[in-house]
């Protein structure tokens, strides 16, 4: 099946802006992502089910638990959906799309650089309560990050007595019940583990996992 005009204009406008930044595509989707190692940034320009338009969304997948999927663990919104009614117009719209998903990019880099300032955007937005089980794993792998062991050992108390017992859920808590045996030491070297295997089941380059290496 050929691809669409919109989808070709799309892409282009991606290439231009995203490319020479460090993204890269994902296979013939319309998803780029940027690799940073224990974290992933996301955009997509999310087709609609009913006309040739798009929406943009950006988000941070995690790598720290072993999963195969590019899956929104924070997610944005960051226009609502652009309509096609002629090439020119249509590209200059995607162009303006894809340099707003650039600038996102960037700041993700950013708030993530450091350890503690990585901790303390986790923190604030990621959603959910303690009985959210992803909300605590990654609230406390956020702390393991920046080495305060302390208050990652609370959040991942908050996935042990989440009351959550579906078979995912079982198996999110059998991984932090292993985690927690360990030293701090090593359950810093645990999570790099498993940032490497869930890299490898994305099948991306294995590369060094700079994950807890403190404040």
């Amino acid at each position: 099946m050929a691809t669409p005009i919109h989808s070709k204009l799309i892409n282009k406008a991606a290439r231009e802006i995203l490319k020479p930044n460090g993204l890269t595509r994902k296979g013939q989707s319309r998803i780029w992502f940027d690799d940073n190692g224990w974290w992933i940034s996301i955009v997509e320009f999310q087709p609609s089910s009913w006309s040739k338009d798009t929406y943009l969304n950006t988000g941070i997948n995690w790598q720290w638990y072993p999963k195969s999927d590019f899956a929104f663990d924070l997610c944005y919104r960051e226009s609502d959906f652009v309509e096609f009614e002629c090439e020119e117009s249509f590209f200059q719209q995607a162009l303006e799309l894809a340099e707003k998903a650039k600038m996102k990019v960037v700041a993700f880099r950013e708030a993530l650089s450091v350890p503690l300032d990585a901790k303390n955007f986790i923190l604030e937005n990621t959603v959910g309560d303690r009985q959210n089980i992803w909300t605590s794993l990654n609230k406390g792998m956020a702390c393991l990050h920046a080495l305060e062991y302390r208050q990652a050992a609370k959040y991942f108390t908050d996935v042990i007595e989440c009351s959550d017992n579906r078979d995912w859920a079982l198996s999110v808590k059998t991984f932090v019940n292993n985690m927690i045996t360990l030293t701090p030491e090593e359950q810093v070297l645990f999570v790099r583990n498993s940032i490497s295997e869930s890299r490898k089941m994305k099948k991306l380059p294995q590369s060094e996992v700079l994950f807890g290496n403190g404040a």
